[in-house]
């Protein structure tokens, strides 16, 4: 990568994270503990909200009926959605706003993963819209800006932290992934209730919790070194996500595991608004999402320790303090920190049974990957390097050598 690419770069990076300090904040209203969903009809008479759309993600029967269950004893006059297909894309967000403005709905109600409560999120920004589509609204600063309809956001997978983001991830009908921005975007409210996330499906904790834990090590490398409160969130994070991910994969866990791992996602959400957190593994594992159809936890098992390892000692002081206050780590160098910290990533994918190699990826996908992680991240994504097209490349195609030697 050139000096004058680099210095561009970087100089984009300072002016977006001086716009994100100087915008104001919008305020979340957040219900926690056993037992929080039975909150949401005060919610809704604190709120003058009479008539919400309430959208079930495909797997969480389980969980809608106890909400419905709630609602009906309040006397909420709601609409219900809940026929999401396996693999929801934009044009479900579409389907939602429509619904939502044929039925004089007031708000929405979203109950399910990280995808159902970013199509919500879009749905909400589409009914303001008008003739822009979801797709349209992709991008830095299309989503409209005067007030949306109330979003309550109600996970069943803890992890991406959704429900905490001014944001939102959508896909089309061929799999490839948008991303719309805007502080609109913000859920009002959101409700955290681990009795919730029992049932979650393994493939799905899997997803959501690498999707968290990648962002809280990205925003950690990703904040200004005089903002040690950013830090110590994503630290925080980091430790959560580490000590509660394996236990809700492999049985659900106790009721302070998904508690634990309900705090990690909020807390992703958050450290990942407050520094514009992302860098050449989300990129990558985004591209390859949308090259080749992967899931998120495929992707980021692959991806992030190898991308944390590429950078070397530009990323050993970070990754070594993170360690240590994430307690990953206590003595020696700080490579030797920084590799324990790379070393447990690597130990907790492989125990979730993922690998450390894109299977099935080409070598022409490869090159694709790296095309488009390079324009996702440069010059929008912080990171402790800037690297270019070919850079990525190489490092994605380093993780096919399966298939390249086949």
């Amino acid at each position: 990568m050139s000096i004058a690419t680099t210095v561009l770069c970087r100089t984009a990076q300072a002016v977006r994270r001086m716009g994100r300090r100087l915008r104001p904040a919008r305020k979340q209203v957040l219900e926690t503990g056993a037992g929080a969903v039975f909150a949401l009809g005060q919610i809704l008479r604190d709120r003058q909200l009479r008539a919400p759309l309430v959208v079930v993600g495909p797997d969480d029967g389980a969980a809608g009926y106890k909400l419905r269950q709630t609602l009906e004893r309040e006397d909420v006059a709601f609409q219900l959605m809940e026929d999401l297909p396996a693999r929801p894309t934009a044009a479900e967000a579409e389907r939602m706003a429509q619904t939502f403005r044929d039925g004089g709905c007031d708000s929405f109600i979203a109950l399910g993963d990280g995808v159902v409560l970013d199509l919500v999120k879009a749905a909400a920004a589409r009914t303001q819209s008008g003739r822009r589509s979801v797709l349209d609204m992709a991008g830095k600063g299309r989503v409209p800006r005067w007030k949306l309809p109330p979003v309550i956001a109600v996970p069943t997978v803890a992890g991406s932290g959704a429900e905490s983001m001014a944001g939102a991830t959508v896909t089309d009908e061929n799999g490839t992934v948008f991303y719309l921005e805007g502080e609109a975007l913000l859920p009002v409210v959101a409700v955290s209730d681990p009795e919730l996330v029992w049932d979650a499906p393994r493939n799905k904790v899997a997803d959501a919790g690498l999707n968290g834990l990648c962002r809280c090590i990205e925003a950690f490398l990703a904040a200004p070194a005089k903002d040690t409160a950013a830090m110590t969130r994503a630290a925080q994070g980091v430790e959560l996500f580490f000590t509660s991910l394996e236990p809700c994969w492999n049985s659900g866990g106790t009721v302070q595991d998904r508690t634990d791992l309900l705090s990690a996602s909020r807390t992703a959400g958050r450290t990942a608004a407050g520094t514009g957190a992302g860098g050449y593994a989300r990129a990558m594992i985004r591209a390859a999402q949308t090259v080749c159809g992967l899931d998120f936890a495929t992707a980021c098992a692959a991806i992030l320790p190898a991308v944390l390892e590429e950078y070397g000692n530009r990323a050993h002081d970070r990754l070594a303090s993170l360690a240590v206050m994430a307690d990953l780590a206590e003595g020696g160098s700080r490579q030797a920190r920084a590799e324990a910290l790379v070393a447990r990533l690597r130990g907790t994918v492989f125990r979730m049974g993922l690998g450390e190699t894109l299977e099935g990826v080409t070598e022409e996908q490869a090159d694709e990957i790296g095309d488009l992680a390079a324009a996702m991240a440069n010059p929008r994504l912080v990171s402790p390097v800037v690297w270019d097209r070919r850079q990525c490349h190489e490092l994605i195609e380093s993780l096919c050598v399966r298939e390249k030697e086949s």
